[in-house]
């Protein structure tokens, strides 16, 4: 059975603005998720509130760019989009699944959704470093492999982890370089965590 089949609300777009909408069309859910856990669990109401805000900005920072600039995004089959699109349907396959009625059962599904807006926010990250220079240009499999040396990942783990060859890691390493004007290594990665945080 697919994903699509399970859920109403999920449609696989590739499209950044379908996938805003998505999420905005959760935030209702969200909202009586983190007022049920406000008497429950103050702490864990208060991340996803700081989580709903920073997310709620960082769509506004996208959506603020140029319409030709989010396209460029979908056109590139990009990394960010692809992954922000999987973490969004999640959020919403799950917000549409799990009902709870105790405490216990709330606070299990706050720790839950908790774990989607993470992802979620993440998947904002990259978006607005894939729409910031220098890093515009890159493809999909550069952009991939970026987040991953930014995640301190070395050539070899990497090459494991995308079951590609240390050649190939390179050859998109040194193409990230040429394309995004950084010599060395440390400073490419730091310019990355800037904006990913």
């Amino acid at each position: 059975m697919s994903l699509e089949s399970q859920s109403h609300s999920v449609k696989w777009t590739r499209n950044l603005e379908s996938l805003i909408d998505l999420y905005k069309k959760q935030k209702p859910v969200l909202e009586e998720i983190k007022l049920e856990l406000k008497e429950i669990d103050g702490e864990l109401e208060h991340e996803l509130a700081v989580l709903l805000s920073d997310i709620d900005e960082k769509i506004t920072g996208i959506s603020q760019t140029s319409p030709e600039l989010r396209s460029s995004l979908k056109n590139s089959g990009s990394f960010a989009v692809c992954e922000l699109e999987e973490n969004t349907a999640c959020l919403a396959v799950f917000l549409e699944a799990a009902k709870a009625t105790s405490d216990a059962e709330k606070l299990q599904r706050g720790v839950c959704v908790r774990q989607c807006l993470k992802r979620v926010d993440y998947c904002l990250d990259q978006l607005l470093l894939f729409l910031s220079e220098p890093f515009r240009d890159l493809t999909s499999r550069e952009q991939e492999i970026l987040v991953n040396l930014a995640e301190g990942l070395s050539n070899e783990e990497i090459a494991e982890k995308l079951y590609i060859s240390i050649k190939t890691v390179k050859n998109h390493v040194s193409s990230i370089y040429r394309k995004t004007g950084f010599r060395e290594r440390a400073k490419l990665v730091l310019a990355a965590r800037s904006i990913l945080g």
